[in-house]
């Protein structure tokens, strides 16, 4: 390791992934070779700076219910408040209930041993509970193309849709610092692209993972900027195929907390995509937009409708995704007005302008 590179030492991963389900409901090898870039990603020291001790591998016969349990209990006896804790899974989930009363789970390889079953949204939400980090990242990737599915173990004849509803991954971002991630909506599939070696989501988190979310002039990345990146970025690949795929985030917490090192910590506006192309100068002069990012929820923190904020400077609510805490709105918001949205007649000037207003004595503002 460079002397200069510090491992991120604070941080757990545990990545999950299974492809060799029974029969008609085993998932391309696709699957498990996503689960292994991204490990091996996290374990770089020149880029993620996991501490190859603390990213455990779980895929396909490795991945049964009593391991999978094990290795979420491990994490809860080993892991501090301010400890960031990352948890991939991959494979098969389903829906035992409907759209509007779920009952979701997801698929551990031995789904259909005596040994094995399903894992329940009520008994991941309660493990999950059981960690004390306020810095929880949980990706799913559960609506494969594959399609529906079908268990033995569970009611006969009953096919399952794949994936976690929204109000399913709601309930599993209810703790404390708490962060949930789906590749797609429940009514969408999660897809690869022709030609790609990784699933469309996988191949945008890992250049996100890679320094690709900005802001660039930070030594980490962090989460809300990992799904604003592949919000993006899945959306636009998945229509030039005539695919909709959406990435899902779901949250509870204030804090936009560190996922990564940002190329090991050290590299700064010298960090290079995938690709080889250097990230443009306009991307890394981000530092003012950071501070609004932060300032914002300071300021107001209920969210765009505190003190009619967003009307007064000229938006237009019924444009905006009002879920989740005060600063996930927040980070929402400016994504949109980012994009031109939020209504005809607000912009970043004019809402900097009703701040002022009603704060001009803030140090932004000195």
């Amino acid at each position: 390791m460079n002397e200069l590179m510090q491992p991120f030492s604070q941080a757990h991963a545990l990545v999950i992934a299974i492809s060799k389900y029974e029969g008609k409901n085993e998932l391309p090898e696709t699957v498990t070779k996503d689960a292994n870039d991204i490990a091996l990603v996290l374990k770089t020291p020149e880029l993620c700076g996991y501490k190859e001790s603390n990213v455990t591998l779980l895929l396909d016969y490795e991945a049964t219910l009593s391991n999978i349990r094990s290795e979420i209990n491990k994490l809860a006896t080993k892991v501090q408040e301010n400890d960031t804790v990352f948890i991939y899974f991959s494979g098969h989930g389903g829906n035992r209930g409907d759209e509007l009363n779920p009952d979701c789970f997801l698929a551990p390889v031995d789904i259909n041993s005596p040994d094995g079953g399903i894992l329940p949204e009520a008994e991941l939400s309660l493990l999950l509970s059981e960690i004390k980090s306020e810095r929880l990242l949980f990706v799913i990737d559960a609506c494969h193309s594959a399609g529906a599915v079908r268990f033995k173990s569970l009611e006969q004849n009953q096919i399952y849709k794949p994936g976690f509803t929204e109000k399913s991954l709601e309930k599993l971002a209810k703790g404390r610092g708490n962060a949930l991630l789906a590749s797609s909506k429940y009514s969408e599939q999660s897809i690869i692209m022709p030609g790609d070696q990784n699933s469309l989501f996988t191949k945008h988190f890992l250049s996100a993972l890679k320094g690709a979310a900005g802001p660039f002039n930070e030594k980490v990345v962090k989460v809300f900027n990992i799904f604003e990146y592949i919000s993006e970025k899945v959306p636009a690949e998945a229509t030039t195929i005539n695919h909709e795929q959406h990435p899902v985030f779901k949250c509870n917490t204030e804090s936009n907390f560190p996922v990564a090192l940002r190329c090991g910590g050290i590299k700064t506006v010298a960090c290079v995509e995938e690709s080889g192309n250097q990230l443009s100068k306009n991307s890394i002069d981000t530092t003012r937009d950071r501070n609004l990012e932060d300032m914002l929820p300071e300021l107001y923190p209920e969210g765009p409708l505190d003190q009619e904020i967003w009307q007064r400077a000229g938006g237009d609510t019924s444009r905006l995704k009002l879920r989740g805490t005060g600063r996930a709105q927040w980070f929402s918001a400016l994504r949109i007005l980012q994009q031109g949205g939020g209504g005809v007649h607000i912009s970043k000037d004019s809402l900097l302008q009703e701040v002022k207003n009603d704060f001009s004595d803030h140090l932004y503002f000195s």
